[in-house]
């Protein structure tokens, strides 16, 4: 498939990721298999992540564990998506399993982007890339 250079379309040169996962250690490790070509951002909460969002901060996508201590990526997602209508599509929700129906319902949506843990950087790139691409 034929991808754009990156600052021709929609998204910057630069993509701007927030990462939103309560493990710190997950999150530095997102980051650093990022860092190299996106500016990105960690949050440890989901509130404090849609808070950034009402602040006005922008994004260009949301990596979020699917279970965080103040909320989960469902709310997140719902949230995100009555602030900016195309912020859930941006959103890539991380998961080390579906432990109740309602989260196996979420992730069995096709509009949900989705990877299982444990992930290696190369799967996480790549998902995030067809995610800016517009991909699924």
């Amino acid at each position: 498939m034929f991808r754009a250079p990156r600052g021709r379309g929609k998204l910057p040169a630069v993509p701007r990721i927030l990462v939103v996962d309560d493990e710190k250690l997950v999150a530095l490790m997102i980051r650093r298999a990022l860092e190299e070509n996106h500016q990105v951002e960690v949050e440890h909460s989901a509130r404090g992540a849609v808070d950034r969002f009402v602040r006005g901060e922008r994004f260009d996508a949301v990596i979020a564990d699917l279970h965080l201590p103040d909320g989960d990526a469902i709310w997140m997602r719902d949230q995100l998506g009555r602030l900016d209508p195309r912020l859930p599509s941006r959103m890539l929700v991380l998961t080390g399993g579906a432990s109740t129906a309602a989260d196996r319902a979420f992730l069995e949506d096709p509009a949900v982007h989705w990877l299982q843990k444990p992930f290696r950087s190369h799967e996480l790139l790549g998902r995030l890339d067809d995610l800016l691409d517009g991909g699924s």
